[in-house]
């Protein structure tokens, strides 16, 4: 949700690709050449999931009448991946570069996500954030199988 630059966009989406998302929503404020230079940064994983250009709060709407858990992923959360059940159906929305997830968004979540940082700067880029939470997701999943 409110992604500035192309390139980070893109790497989210071959995030999702790897970590066997079922599809990326992404709410930007980008052109048809701002979506083609996103799509080729992913090295063209829209090949093997759908992405959609949508309203941040139309996707968790749709993903709330689907029966989703909607987790967000932002600073201002209480619990760090590994305390949040990230297995079964859910959407997660990652936070754009300045601003995070805007204010209503967030407000309609199910739970704040933070990951734990000790640096000078406050958040981590969109794109490490996401490979911080999928990975746990995995993890979570493997334990849940038993492989």
């Amino acid at each position: 949700a409110g992604v500035a630059y192309p390139g980070n966009a893109g790497f989210a989406i071959r995030t999702a690709e790897v970590s066997g998302a079922v599809g990326v929503l992404v709410d930007a404020p980008f052109d048809h050449a701002g979506r083609r230079q996103a799509l080729r940064a992913s090295m063209r994983a829209d090949r093997f999931l759908p992405v959609r250009w949508v309203r941040a709060g139309e996707a968790v709407e749709a993903a709330r009448s689907a029966g989703r858990r909607v987790l967000a992923v932002e600073d201002t959360g209480r619990s760090a991946p590994w305390e949040v059940d990230l297995t079964g159906a859910c959407l997660l929305v990652i936070g754009g570069e300045s601003e995070g997830v805007p204010g209503p968004v967030l407000t309609a979540c199910d739970d704040t996500i933070r990951i734990p940082m000790r640096g000078f700067i406050p958040a981590y880029n969109l794109q490490a954030a996401m490979a911080v939470v999928t990975g746990e997701r995995l993890r979570q999943q493997a334990d849940e199988s038993g492989s």
